[in-house]
């Protein structure tokens, strides 16, 4: 081969291998800014409406740099909506709350103002960075932070208007009692608890607010409240308390989900007495039913419940309710849980032991089963073991014939989940209340 030749082969050999390299670090370079895309992804938020009134969501954030929103949900009831968090953007982090505000009403941009939470003049976010004593869902998101942890809470130093929680998505399944990725706040209604002195009423007579008369000190409004929901700050040092549950922080959730639930029937104005007219002496007044020792009773007769007693059964986890879907009452149907939205489906009593609806149906352990992950369904209200619930004072739902607990399968957090029953063991996915 001649030196020209063996020339024109290395020329060519020299030009290919830049190609490969060319293309090879091409590839490399679009995985890697994939992987730093994923890496710097913003979390987002999803709120949810289970309050049973529309929510105009109102936002305020720290003196910072962080970014507003100049746009925010303004939801109905049962509604949801999710945003992105501009974490990535601007000052490179956001901090901030989130609150709900009620009783809004006039024209955005001019009349517009909320009873609860009111923040300016603007329907669809807030229009100045400051807002009335309200509950609030606060938010740390930090990139650069050390332990690339987002820190949130639920604070009630000012007021509680709602209940509030917030619920990682994306992560690990939450532990009982873990500040890691845990759900912060309560889902239980507050305002029957508030004191007298700190109840705030609207014009009609309706408990609307429970307002702090002290942020910075103990009282008997931040004890009200640590009673009702110790995993929310009642007071501004709440946090210095030994044993205190009232910051949380998770790393590897993609978002969470902020949940306004309901204060169940609050305390009203006292009305004044009206008169009744009177019955003829040969007719017996209507007896109402003597209130139970406990939730659950054992074995009776089984009577279709009277409505005055029918309520809700209310997750402690998400503030979601026991639902029958698509309010189908058929012996077998799978029941679920929903946002709670006051219609028959959600409706039951206590009766004889056994957690009856409509149509003389209750809720019944598949196949009178004893095992862990037997389904939760819909049966013909017979008074059987399988039939029979405890809600005791700890907020379990137990099956005494299982000796197993209400459970929401597989810490499913979305709507629709499943029930089952499942070994008690205490964890926020088996506790319940009643609204």
């Amino acid at each position: 081969m001649g030196r020209s030749t063996l020339a024109a082969v290395l020329t060519a050999v020299a030009v290919l291998l830049l190609v490969a390299s060319t293309q090879i670090g091409g590839l490399t370079d679009r995985f890697t800014g994939e992987s730093k895309a994923q890496a710097v992804a913003n979390h987002t938020v999803t709120f949810v409406n289970d309050s049973g009134e529309k929510i105009w969501v109102g936002s305020t954030v720290n003196a910072d740099g962080s970014q507003n929103f100049g746009s925010l949900p303004i939801l109905e009831p049962g509604q949801r909506a999710t945003i992105e968090i501009p974490e990535n953007s601007g000052p490179g982090h956001w901090r901030g709350k989130f609150f709900p505000r009620q009783g809004c009403t006039g024209e955005s941009g001019s009349t517009f103002h909320c009873e609860v939470g009111d923040c300016g003049n603007a329907a669809d976010h807030c229009a100045i960075n400051s807002e009335q004593p309200v509950s609030l869902a606060e938010f740390n998101f930090d990139p650069s932070d050390a332990l690339s942890a987002v820190w949130y809470n639920i604070s009630y130093v000012n007021a509680v208007s709602l209940p509030v929680t917030i619920t990682p998505t994306g992560g690990p399944a939450p532990q009982e009692g873990s500040q890691h990725c845990g759900v912060a706040g309560c889902a239980k209604p507050f305002l029957p608890s508030c004191p007298a002195a700190n109840l705030v009423r609207d014009g009609g007579g309706r408990a609307i607010n429970c307002v702090n008369p002290n942020r910075d000190a103990e009282t008997d409004y931040s004890r009200a409240v640590a009673g009702v929901c110790p995993k929310a700050y009642s007071w501004s040092k709440m946090d210095t308390m030994a044993g205190n549950q009232t910051m949380f922080e998770c790393g590897e959730c993609t978002g969470f989900t902020v949940t306004f639930h309901g204060n169940g029937t609050p305390p009203v104005a006292p009305a004044q007495p009206q008169p009744q007219p009177q019955q003829q002496e040969t007719q017996a007044a209507p007896q109402q039913p003597a209130p139970p020792a406990e939730e659950g009773l054992r074995a009776g007769a089984l009577a279709e419940p009277d409505p005055s007693t029918l309520g809700t059964l209310v997750s402690n986890w998400q503030g979601d309710c026991l639902d029958v879907p698509d309010a189908n009452f058929a012996d077998g149907v799978h029941l679920q849980l929903w946002g709670c939205n006051n219609t028959d489906a959600q409706r039951w009593a206590f009766v004889g032991g056994t957690l009856m609806t409509r149509d003389n149906l209750c809720m019944d352990v598949a196949w009178g089963s004893r095992d862990d992950g037997a389904p939760v369904q819909l049966a013909h209200c017979s008074g059987n073991p399988a039939q029979q619930w405890v809600l005791t004072e700890a907020g379990d739902v137990v099956n005494p014939q299982a000796d197993k607990c209400l459970d929401i399968k597989d810490w499913n957090p979305e709507y629709g989940a499943r029930l089952q029953i499942w070994e008690c063991r205490g964890t926020v996915n088996q506790k319940w209340h009643r609204a």
